[in-house]
């Protein structure tokens, strides 16, 4: 046990980062990275030494700094180290017989901007401004895209368009060359750095347990039957449509907001064995606009009245004389907001929390951890696909049901598919619609 200490404490020590990482150089750092000092740089961007006293200058150095530190610690220590050691042992054994070894001395590094420094520089500066998750600092994929901005603006210039270089495969696709600072190996070995030093916070929509759902349908149910001004009244039921088709259907935020209000009236008892709900717009990945009609189960599994909840809606709607436009929208026709839903929501699920907080999953610590976890960009769609894999529907439902990701993923090109979803018809597969959306 004794001899099997040192070695677990060694991986440990390799799991969790020192206080000094990031902050220094390591020995061997320049035989792995292309490095070239702080002064030279500052001299190189600004055509002068730096002035110890001006702020601007201390700002900048500052930056460099940071740059050339990050782009040593896109390495990590032990690999630093070992490449150290092999360099000296290569050139222990080649002065063994007589030769100077392999290294020479490069030459001076070019005198202008070379390997995108000013574009680090900037990436740098904007993550110290307030981020979405965090106050202190932007996140890595917020700040990353000041790269593809200045990349965007190289392929565009007269230098990469005036004359054309690529190379070409025997399937007759192209890979265009470009004048990018950005592509540099030091460009490339600083942004995983950053990368590395920041972290990815990331903060997912979490889905809501079925009776976390179901309750808070109910409480907005209450307000809804409880409210006295009309228009107040209106949208509380509107969100309970928005709710509903979201997690049965498995619709992301956008897609939910797509339900129509003419093809509604039109489409939505179209057979007695199940409902047919329409979604006007263009869904992920597609490339026009179309009324999407979707089969649906009218009762859930879980006990959700899917039929209900939209006869309400359409009724609501011609009382105030509305044929068509958007569904999920105010009493004057207007679509409602993100925002406006996400209130209510997090209203609601507040109440929630003080009375059943055992309704809520464990990370879910207090009322300020519900604005972060739950919104309705995905909260729903999150649900439905747990409460699929909880109620054992197969891969092939819910691969129809969302059958807009691999359309997706191919960015308006013809997606790849096995032959036997090429050639479905997906309108006219209602069974693998009706069991997915009855299984919620």
């Amino acid at each position: 046990m004794g001899n099997e200490t040192p070695r677990l404490m060694q991986v440990w020590s390799r799991k969790v980062r020192s206080k000094m990482d990031f902050c220094c150089g390591r020995d061997g750092d320049s035989l792995i990275t292309p490095f070239e000092c702080d002064q030279c740089i500052f001299v190189k961007l600004r055509r002068n030494l730096p002035n110890p006293e001006n702020l601007s200058d201390q700002l900048l150095s500052a930056c460099i700094r940071r740059m050339n530190l990050d782009l040593f610690w896109s390495r990590e220590t032990s690999t630093v180290l070992g490449n150290l050691s092999k360099t000296k042992r290569m050139i222990k054994m080649c002065t063994t017989v007589g030769l100077p070894g392999p290294f020479k001395i490069n030459p001076p590094f070019p005198l202008h901007d070379h390997c995108g420094y000013q574009v680090a520089i900037a990436m740098l500066l904007f993550s110290r401004r307030p981020g979405q998750h965090d106050r202190t600092y932007c996140q890595y994929e917020t700040i990353r895209s000041y790269r593809s901005c200045y990349s965007n603006f190289v392929r565009a210039s007269s230098i990469n368009t005036s004359i054309t270089r690529s190379l070409g495969d025997n399937s007759g696709n192209y890979q265009r060359f470009s004048e990018d600072e950005c592509a540099s190996l030091f460009f490339k070995r600083f942004t995983e750095g950053l990368r590395s030093r920041m972290g990815q916070l990331v903060k997912p929509n979490l889905a809501l347990g079925i009776p976390l759902l179901k309750r808070l349908i109910h409480k907005l149910e209450l307000k809804y039957m409880s409210e006295e001004d009309k228009k107040e009244k209106h949208i509380l039921m509107v969100v309970i449509s928005y709710i509903v088709i979201s997690y049965v259907l498995s619709l992301r935020g956008p897609e939910g907001f797509l339900l129509d209000l003419a093809g509604l009236k039109k489409h939505l008892h179209h057979s007695k064995e199940f409902l047919v709900i329409p979604l006007l717009g263009r869904l992920k990945g597609e490339n026009h606009d179309l009324l999407h009609l979707i089969p649906c189960a009218p009762v859930t599994s879980s006990g959700i009245n899917v039929a209900g909840v939209l006869d309400r809606l359409t009724r609501s709607k011609e009382e105030l004389n509305f044929v068509d436009g958007p569904a999920i929208s105010d009493d004057g026709g207007t679509l409602l907001s993100p925002k406006l839903i996400d209130d209510l929501i997090h209203e609601s699920l507040e109440e929630i929390f003080v009375t059943d907080q055992d309704l809520f999953p464990i990370s879910v610590v207090s009322i300020e951890k519900i604005k972060s976890s739950y919104q309705c960009f995905r909260s729903f769609r999150r649900t439905s696909t747990t409460r699929a894999t909880e109620q054992g529907v197969s891969s092939t439902d819910a691969n129809v049901v969302n059958r807009w990701k691999t359309e997706e993923n191919a960015r308006g090109k013809q997606p790849k598919l096995g032959m036997h979803q090429h050639y479905t018809q997906l309108e006219l597969l209602v069974e693998p619609f009706l069991r997915y959306t009855r299984a919620m």
